[in-house]
Order: C-alpha cells, then structure tokens, then sequence
C-alpha cells in the first residue's frame, strides 16, 4: 500500500480552489466541473528513482566462505581376538 499526501491526490477546483476527493466530476463547493486530471504516479516515481544515486560499492569481489571441515579419518582394522585362556590352565610365575 503507497500513501499519498492529500496535497497530491486530492482534485482542486479551477473555480473556487476547494480541494475535492479525486474521483469527484464536479466540485463539491461550488458545482463547477472538474478537469479530469490523470497524475501517473509510477512515471513519477520512476524519474525520482533515476534521480537518485546509489553509492558505488568496491569491487572486492564476493567473500569467501569459510572452509568446510575435512573428511573423518578412517577407523582402524579391528585387531584378530585373543585366544580364551583355558580355566585351570598354568598360572603364571609371580
């Protein structure tokens, strides 16, 4: 939604200088017929856009993103198993 000022849309009388609503054919004060005034205000909107400078930006390029962490690294092999000591075998030597 775009608001404009009264000031801006509002259609005044040629005649006596009231202010009328903008679809009003004639005036509200006094009778008198409007002119049919066609304001395009995106043609203005446009040259008060071209009008307007932007500050140039440096061209430092675009930043970098930061690195992505590396690839895990790979589990080991697992370890042959230990042969079960037999029950009631030799104990060792303290």
């Amino acid at each position: 939604m775009c608001f404009r000022p009264s000031e801006v849309s509002m259609n005044t009388c040629a005649q006596c200088g009231a202010d009328n609503k903008p679809i009003a054919k004639v005036c509200e004060q006094c009778g008198a017929d409007l002119e049919e005034v066609k304001v395009d205000f995106d043609a203005d909107q446009g040259s008060l856009d071209s009008a307007i400078k932007m500050p140039s930006s440096p061209t430092l390029g675009a930043p970098k993103a930061p690195g992505a962490p590396g690839a895990p690294k790979a589990p080991k092999a697992p370890q042959a198993p230990q042969a079960p000591k037999a029950p009631g075998g030799p104990k060792p030597l303290s």
